[in-house]
Order: structure tokens, then C-alpha cells, then sequence
């Protein structure tokens, strides 16, 4: 009778996919909001696709939380940001302004997916 409520318990509260199972659909979450929202441009090897608010939060978190190692990028126009790079992508927390003050609300996270080189002769 005691492994009822542990079965409850387990389907009451399923837990969340373990590293790295979640990043199937925060890629796909940050792809759709990037398109939705129209921030997606060309560079000359990729698609970028930038996505932000509570879609580039929560990729932000999951990285925190997988212990993805941070760097610190300084640019002068932009401030100072905290960058956490993952397969085909990174996301940027700022946290320091240009003028100095404490990091607004600047988080964002780029997916890059490679695009073909226009031709280039097949190899194999």
C-alpha cells in the first residue's frame, strides 16, 4: 500500500529532463520567438536568430543551472556582459552599462545555424 502515494507523487510532480534533454525545446522556443518577433538576420555563414524576454530567460537559467562556464565581454558601446555559449548558440546577461551604472535588463540568446557556402564543390 505505501507505493500508491509514492506513484502519485511521481506522477503529481514529474521532474524535468535532465541535461542535456531540455535543450531540444529551449532551442526550439528561442527559434520560434526569434521568427515571431522578426529577429532573424544573415550574416555571411549563418541565420541568426536572437530571442529574449522570459524565452532567453529561461535558456539563461538552464545554463546557470547545467554549470555552462560564463565569459565576460567588455564592448564600448555596450557595456560589459556575461556571455554562456552552448551548441550552435550563446546567450549575453549585460552587467554593466556603457556609462558605468549596474547591467540593465539586457539578456538575449543568438542561434546560429549555418548556412550553405553557395558553391562549393562537393568533396566526397
Amino acid at each position: 500500500m505505501m507505493l500508491i502515494p509514492v506513484i502519485a507523487m511521481l506522477i503529481a510532480d514529474p521532474r524535468e529532463p535532465d541535461f542535456p534533454e531540455q535543450v531540444p525545446g529551449l532551442v526550439e522556443a528561442c527559434l520560434e520567438s526569434a521568427v515571431a518577433t522578426n529577429s532573424v538576420t544573415e550574416t555571411d555563414d549563418s541565420q541568426k536568430y536572437i530571442c529574449a524576454g522570459d524565452t532567453a530567460a529561461r535558456l539563461w537559467k538552464f545554463l546557470e543551472r547545467a554549470k555552462i562556464k560564463s565569459y565576460e565581454q567588455d564592448t564600448p558601446d555596450e557595456g560589459r556582459w556575461l556571455g554562456r555559449d552552448f551548441p550552435l548558440g550563446a546567450c549575453f546577461k549585460q552587467i554593466r552599462r556603457p556609462d558605468g551604472m549596474a547591467g540593465g535588463n539586457g539578456l538575449s540568446c543568438t542561434i546560429w545555424v549555418p548556412r550553405p557556402i553557395v558553391g562549393a564543390a562537393d568533396k566526397s
